[in-house]
């Protein structure tokens, strides 16, 4: 995978943005009698601290929660990410200063993961990885659709469609200066750095999962954060002592109107810094007072980053600046983040209380200086389906600004703008017959024959994403009501068995039949959707048996084109130096043979652009028959999900009546 051409970002982009996040005061500042110093203007985006004021791209006040900071920075980023470039979020501050929470790399992901809904706890990284799979999954879903609604007349096709995407997560921390692989348990094993081929510093060792789900992500995430190195500190009871990077990686194909696919790779970097600490503050001794000194070393290399970055003074007089990035692996790590390619968030999050004023501000100057760096954030790319995307478009531009120029409108052809012509314009014969004699043109220069959009008919198939469909399950034994008060000192035991069968009666009628109903039509719908696609499905493979040999036909023809065209041009010559010199040959011989090779030139061409259109439709066949394998197997997987929900509805319904049945018996 190389880098392609620098695709346009707007100024906004290359910049790195900066946000401040101020949490709640804490019950502990509270105690300590901690006032809040820290003034917000989320209008002007200005934070205000002992009279200093500083200017953000955000301000979030302690007031916002979770979802309104995502919905807020993400848009941005989450874009930039599914089209292809690298992103980055970089949360910095203080121990104690809600970094972690913000991030949502806590260990209190597990809810979520049971029913795939966002809490209001959940940080940014949840919430990144939930969007990321809906944008994903809807993207290829339109372009199925548009693919199975599609016919072979249809001239509006989409600019570019998704055709294949796979997505893959690692998870790492920078613990003093080696880097641990968070996702192996049974050893920790220091992992180095390297440079890839393009420049690019990679982990070596390192361990990438592959993630087909929002809920498989969240494995990830919850698996590293469990063996995240965190300690107890007089400001934080679980303080994180390593810096954390959880990585999301991309790797996508689309393929254009014209039939050409690019694959493109991005990368999302979330990065958990570990708080600045003072030790007097924290009560850090022996193995904890070693790991804050290793913490502000690497964040002090970070801080020597950002200033060389920043120095816009240096960098407008046209001086080379030394950016210390091998200062530490930290600063290494985030090469590409900081001044590098990629568009970057860098969120500083601050305490309130007068009781830390100093260390807010100090991360506010921090934050400050970071808004002044500029990265490059380029669009990655398969350099050569790029370049050939380019030469396809520029092709058909020169084409028909070529048709317009020798068959428009003579009063047309200076006023309007180029390569605008009229369809109907490239529909007529003698329109054709000119542009294969252009063809023709070309392979006199020694040339091949250009040659069409053909792809094989196994097109890359898309990742299976098996859609959770969720019964909602209720609980049982919700009708408890009226079958335990009595005042009567009489008790008829007959009579209460009775009420309590009845009760017993009516719950079972009340849960179980609607239960059962409910899931009966699902399955049922369920089952009708499978035979309809199953049908569809069959009919489209037996109509691609007639394509079984198209590849090698299609292959035969061109190669017979190339020999017919390498034979026209050999007689060519010959004809010439006959016409020069008779006794080289006899021209009228030579001219028969040219004029025979140019005829069966001529079948061959008309016969290879017919099997161009049958190839076309059996690769778009090909492809309709891989949607619809998708979604029958998608639906079966439902359909067994249904019956094992069934099943134990069923179970619990039977449990349910044994116990009532053991309490009556008691009675």
């Amino acid at each position: 995978m190389a880098v392609g051409t620098n695709s346009s970002v707007n100024d906004d982009a290359s910049h790195v943005r900066v946000g401040v996040r101020i949490r709640p005061l804490t019950p502990k500042e509270t105690s300590e009698g901690g006032k809040e110093v820290v003034d917000t203007n989320t209008f002007n985006r200005t934070v205000e601290l002992s009279k200093r004021k500083f200017t953000y791209d955000t301000v979030f006040p302690s007031t916002i929660q979770n979802a309104h900071l995502y919905n807020n920075v993400a848009p941005p980023l989450l874009s930039a990410f599914l089209n292809g470039f690298n992103a980055t979020v970089l949360a910095y501050g203080q121990t104690g200063s809600g970094k972690t929470y913000t991030m949502g790399s806590e260990a209190h992901t597990a809810n979520w993961r049971d029913d795939n809904v966002l809490n209001d706890n959940d940080g940014l990284i949840p919430r990144f990885i939930s969007g990321m799979f809906q944008s994903l999954i809807q993207r290829r879903e339109e372009a199925e659709k548009a693919l199975l609604q599609s016919t072979d007349d249809d001239k509006k096709r989409p600019d570019s469609s998704l055709v294949d995407f796979q997505l893959s997560a690692s998870f790492l921390e920078v613990y003093g200066e080696d880097i641990y692989d968070l996702l192996v348990d049974e050893s920790r094993t220091p992992l180095k750095l390297r440079e890839g081929t393009n420049k690019e510093v990679v982990v070596k060792g390192l361990r990438n999962k592959f993630i087909s789900n929002a809920a498989e992500a969240m494995d990830v995430l919850s698996t590293g954060t469990m063996n995240r190195t965190t300690a107890s500190t007089l400001m934080n009871r679980t303080s994180s002592r390593s810096h954390a990077v959880f990585m999301v990686n991309l790797r996508q194909t689309t393929r254009s109107a014209e039939g050409v696919d690019v694959t493109s790779t991005s990368r999302f970097t979330f990065v958990d810094l570990a708080g600045s600490e003072r030790m007097k503050k924290t009560g850090a001794e022996g193995e904890r007072a070693r790991e804050g000194i290793k913490i502000n070393e690497g964040l002090l290399a970070l801080g020597n980053v950002i200033n060389a970055l920043a120095d816009d003074d240096r960098i407008a007089r046209g001086e080379k600046v030394h950016v210390p990035y091998r200062q530490s692996k930290l600063t290494r790590l985030l090469q590409d983040a900081l001044g590098g390619n990629s568009q970057t968030l860098f969120l500083a999050c601050v305490s309130p209380s007068d009781t830390n004023a100093s260390e807010t501000l100090s991360t506010l100057q921090y934050a400050n200086r970071a808004r002044n760096i500029k990265n490059a954030p380029t669009r990655n790319v398969d350099e050569t389906a790029y370049e050939l995307r380019r030469l396809h478009a520029m092709n058909n531009l020169l084409k028909r600004e070529l048709v317009r120029q020798r068959f428009g409108p003579e009063e047309k052809r200076a006023n309007e703008d180029i390569g605008i012509i009229n369809d109907e314009l490239l529909l007529r014969e003698d329109v054709a017959a000119y542009l294969n004699m252009v063809d023709d043109k070309v392979c006199e220069f020694g040339l091949p024959r250009p040659e069409s959009n053909f792809r094989p008919l196994s097109a890359p198939a898309s990742i299976r994403i098996t859609s959770v469909n969720e019964v909602s399950s209720s609980d049982d034994g919700e009708n408890d009501e009226g079958d335990s008060e009595t005042s009567d000192s009489d008790i008829n035991l007959h009579d209460d068995i009775q009420i309590v069968d009845e009760l017993i009666e009516s719950s079972r009628q009340d849960q179980t039949p609607n239960k059962d109903d409910v899931a009966r039509e699902q399955i049922e719908n369920i089952d009708n959707e499978i035979e309809t696609n199953e049908d569809r499905l069959l009919q489209l493979k037996e109509h691609l048996m007639g394509y079984h040999n198209m590849k090698e036909k299609y292959d035969n023809l061109l190669r017979e084109v190339e020999n017919l065209e390498a034979e026209k041009l050999s007689l060519a010559k010959q004809l010439e130096q006959a016409q020069v010199d008779p006794t080289k040959g006899c021209s009228v011989t030579i001219k028969k043979q040219l004029d025979h090779i140019k005829s069966s030139l001529e079948r061959a061409r008309s016969e290879s652009r017919k099997h161009q259109q049958l190839y076309r439709k059996a690769e778009k066949e090909a492809q309709k028959c891989k949607v619809l394998e998708r979604k029958i197997s998608e639906a079966k997987t439902t359909k067994i999900n249904l019956i094992k929900k069934q099943k134990e509805d069923a179970n619990k319904q039977k449990e349910f009546t044994k116990t009532k049945t053991r309490e009556i018996q008691k009675l």
